[in-house]
């Protein structure tokens, strides 16, 4: 039983909460790490390829490491749009874009 409540806690869970032709709002529940990176990365990614407007509800985000700053970081500000991060991912986010 722990091995699987300590999967679930590594995990990323992308739930699309609302989506219309102009916009798309994910909610990003867990970790974002270097391991769910890259599908955080091509789901937005094939929304903006849409042509969509991408609001990150970032409120369930526990932890973000380096590769997921990176990948957060990359998106075009105009585009994709972090909502109710928590601080210390803020802090993150703000850091890695000095860097």
């Amino acid at each position: 039983m722990n091995d699987s409540k300590g999967e679930r806690e590594a995990m990323l869970k992308i739930t699309t909460i609302q989506e219309s032709g102009r916009d798309v709002l994910l909610k990003l529940e867990g970790k974002i790490t270097e391991q769910w990176a890259a599908l955080l990365d091509g789901e937005c990614r094939a929304y903006l390829r849409k042509n969509k407007a991408v609001y990150l509800d970032c409120s369930h985000v526990e932890y973000i490491d380096g590769r997921g700053v990176e990948v957060l970081n990359a998106f075009p500000p105009a585009h994709v749009t972090l909502m109710s991060a928590p601080a210390l991912v803020t802090e993150l986010l703000q850091i890695g874009d000095r860097s």
